[in-house]
Parts: C-alpha cells; sequence; structure tokens
C-alpha cells in the first residue's frame, strides 16, 4: 500500500516535525476538542489537537485518496 508523509508543527514550535508512513488520516471535530489523526504503516495511530498546528502533506497523499476513492466506486477515477 501507499504511504505518505505529514509534517505539522505548533504556532510555538520552530522546527517541523515528521510523521512517516502514514496510511490515511482524518478529523474528529469534538474530542474535547478538534483532533486531526493519522494512521500509521504498522497499524498505529497518532492524534494531534488541530487547534493551533499547521500541517502539510506530501504528495502521495493524493494517490492514496485517489486509490481509496476507485476502489469504493469500483472503477477508475481518471484526472487531467
Amino acid at each position: 500500500m501507499t504511504t505518505y508523509t505529514v509534517t505539522y508543527k505548533t504556532e510555538k514550535d520552530f522546527f517541523w516535525k515528521k510523521i512517516k508512513k502514514v496510511q490515511g488520516d482524518g478529523i474528529i471535530p469534538e474530542y474535547p476538542e478538534p483532533t486531526r489523526y493519522f494512521h500509521l504503516e504498522d497499524e498505529s495511530r497518532v492524534e494531534i489537537p488541530i487547534r493551533g498546528t499547521i500541517f502539510r502533506f506530501s504528495k502521495e497523499r493524493f494517490i492514496v485518496i485517489k486509490k481509496n476513492m476507485e476502489r469504493e466506486a469500483n472503477q477508475e477515477i481518471r484526472t487531467s
């Protein structure tokens, strides 16, 4: 399965932190505060509060999302 990398930092941080081998991600709107979660290749899960955090996703995330959509639709999705 294709994986991607997520980099993030809070408003207080100077350096970006990196999460490698991400298979999927999502948002929990209320938990007790909005949180973004990441499922990793080893089936572990990382949760990071959204408030005050900046996220950057590698270009491979598009490929992962597209493949998941094609699997659900059971057909190829063309992009121009």
